[in-house]
């Protein structure tokens, strides 16, 4: 209840975010699973380019998040986030039109620019619209709902793929638009409640300078909480669907079913987190927090080595308390990071910082399954687990090396600030 009654009470411009990401989250969730098989079996189109189609799109990501992050330091929020959605609406709805191989590539160039531009959009938002104290409780609320609504997502896109009364292409068509509505119904809600001019008070302070990238990494202390974020990722989320259940797999730990529970633990978990858990871990700072997520990931990889030297029950409880340490850890990371990162950075550079916050996300998507490619090899994989470990306590060092040196995490806003951009609204 008490979650519950902090969203209630965040500016209507944040409730009305998380509401339509929600929204959006969840026809993401419909398509999210099974553009391989779309392209392959129903569109039957060779495997490369299912494979080349992913590798462009999170390369066009990069550069959509730089250019969108660009654009949120020059316009205002209610031009830069609905531009976002509809870019990625476009993007979402060329793949109902991929029967052919450049087809599928140019929509993987035009979504992946678009949805990088709208995480990096709807992060600098909230941000912007939201004060000091506000901040942790808006993204937490995002995170938890984008869980819940891609879970379900990925249930009714379920539903979608056996509909009896349509073709195969019939289906994923009617899927692909259905989340490219997503993206357009955000993009025209957006409109009418994010502030409708760019912080013009702190322009007129900071003379109109306008910021750059590279007065962002410049900061130490925002270049080292990009570097935790990277960390925390690669060992949590650019894992677990790729080093955990390949190492789990490979010893025959555990089987597919005890991989699909795992997964189901995962989303319950990370909602139960935000919503229960995470208004009550207040008295805390943030950056301990984030340093006991890093502890939880070297712990989670113990169990995980514990639980590939077993098998039957006693490796599934193992894998099962692993999971449940990596989702606590995980569901911690984003919406702490994403608060002190946003604090820290002054508005002419928020912009910037979220997008470099998503590309680091971004990056740690590539960069984590490529190393379980590369190490779970050797040792039987054991190598690849203590390589988490050592990179969980790289991160936890990393973070309480910056509580001297991030801004008062519960420092009052300056109030004309978030005033402005509600009566912009």
């Amino acid at each position: 209840m008490k979650g519950l009654s902090r969203i209630a009470a965040l500016p209507r411009a944040a409730r009305w975010l998380i509401a339509t990401n929600g929204i959006s989250a969840l026809g993401a969730g419909m398509v999210m699973p099974f553009l391989w098989i779309y392209l392959t079996e129903v569109r039957h189109l060779p495997t490369w380019v299912p494979a080349a189609t992913l590798a462009i799109q999170a390369f066009a990501a990069v550069f959509g998040g730089l250019a969108y992050g660009a654009l949120l330091d020059r316009l205002p929020y209610n031009v830069v986030v609905p531009l976002a959605n509809v870019n990625a609406g476009v993007g979402t709805l060329l793949f109902a039109f991929a029967g052919q191989a450049w087809v599928a590539v140019a929509a993987a160039v035009v979504f992946g620019f678009g949805i990088s531009g709208v995480g990096t959009a709807v992060r600098a938002a909230y941000g912007a619209t939201t004060s000091t104290d506000q901040r942790e409780t808006a993204y937490s609320a995002d995170y938890g709902v984008l869980n819940v609504a891609m879970g379900i997502g990925v249930i009714l896109g379920g539903v979608f793929a056996a509909l009896a009364f349509l073709s195969p292409v019939g289906r994923y068509f009617l899927m692909y638009a259905i989340d490219a509505a997503t993206f357009f119904v955000m993009a025209v809600a957006t409109v009418k409640v994010l502030p409708n001019r760019a912080h013009q008070a702190e322009r007129k302070l900071a003379g109109a300078v306008r910021g750059t990238y590279r007065a962002v990494l410049r900061s130490p202390s925002l270049l080292a909480l990009l570097a935790v974020l990277l960390l925390s990722a690669l060992v949590s989320f650019g894992q677990f669907r790729a080093g955990l259940p390949g190492y789990l797999t490979q010893t025959g730990a555990i089987t597919a079913s005890g991989l699909s529970f795992a997964f189901a633990v995962n989303i319950i978990l990370c909602a139960v987190v935000q919503f229960a858990v995470m208004p009550h871990l207040e008295r805390f700072s943030r950056t301990l927090l984030v340093g006991a997520s890093g502890v939880m990931f070297a712990a989670c990889w113990v169990f995980v080595l514990l639980a590939g030297r077993h098998d039957g029950t006693t490796a599934l409880v193992l894998a099962t308390v692993a999971v449940i340490l990596l989702s606590i850890g995980e569901s911690l990371v984003v919406p702490l990071l994403t608060t002190l990162l946003n604090n820290a950075v002054s508005e002419d550079l928020r912009g910037r910082a979220n997008a470099l916050f998503s590309i680091t996300l971004s990056t740690s998507a590539v960069i984590g399954p490529a190393l379980a490619g590369a190490l779970l090899s050797f040792g039987t994989g054991a190598v690849f687990v203590v390589v988490m470990i050592v990179l969980s306590a790289v991160a936890t060092l990393l973070v309480l090396s910056l509580r001297r040196t991030l801004p008062a995490e519960q420092a009052e806003p300056a109030p004309e600030t978030v005033d402005e951009m509600e009566s912009a609204a």
